[in-house]
């Protein structure tokens, strides 16, 4: 077999063999990844720090007393687990915590906090006397809009992260983070 043929009938294999995936099968998606992760919640911490009414409220009061809640998932077409969801909540928390240690502090949710005591500890019950009640909760809820067709995937996302006063119900702050995917299927798809 000469070298050309060679050349040729791996090409063709490659093709057939490859290009019959959609953009999800080969690998290429328009999920949110560890990218948007970083980038978001970079984009949200300097946000929160670097916000007036933010700063006004810890000139007030003092530390910032916050609760982190759960990922609101409200997507169109994706599922996206609770373990992953709340990364994009604790890696705020933890920017925020690393550089803003003084102007924030952390209370942990409370159903988070009653299922870990009722594990750990069974001479317990009831609310705790001595808990610390927070002030504000940061809550994060993800939408999108997503559109599929012979030719590939688009997915627009739109993560809206906001601090709420949970003594009044305003937001103190929030902050948009949006971002738009595009997958195209494979050739011969």
């Amino acid at each position: 077999m000469s070298r050309a043929t060679l050349i040729f009938a791996l090409t063709m294999l490659g093709m057939f063999t490859s290009g019959c995936t959609s953009a999800v099968q080969s690998g290429h998606n328009t999920a949110l990844d560890s990218v948007d992760l970083k980038s978001m919640t970079d984009q949200m911490a300097a946000s929160i720090a670097g916000d007036s009414k933010v700063q006004a409220a810890i000139a007030r009061q003092g530390q910032l007393r916050v609760v982190v809640q759960p990922v609101q998932n409200e997507m169109e077409a994706e599922i996206l687990p609770r373990g992953p969801a709340d990364a994009f909540t604790a890696r705020v928390r933890f920017l925020l915590s690393g550089h803003d240690a003084k102007r924030f502090q952390w209370i942990m949710n409370r159903d988070a906090f009653y299922q870990l005591r009722n594990k750990e500890r069974d001479d317990v019950l009831g609310p705790s006397p001595d808990a610390i009640n927070p002030d504000y909760a940061l809550v994060a809820r993800f939408r999108s809009l997503t559109n599929e067709n012979s030719q590939g995937r688009n997915s627009y996302y739109l993560c809206v992260y906001e601090l709420t006063d949970l003594r009044d119900r305003t937001v103190l702050w929030s902050h948009p983070y949006e971002v738009e995917k595009k997958a195209v299927k494979g050739f011969l798809d």
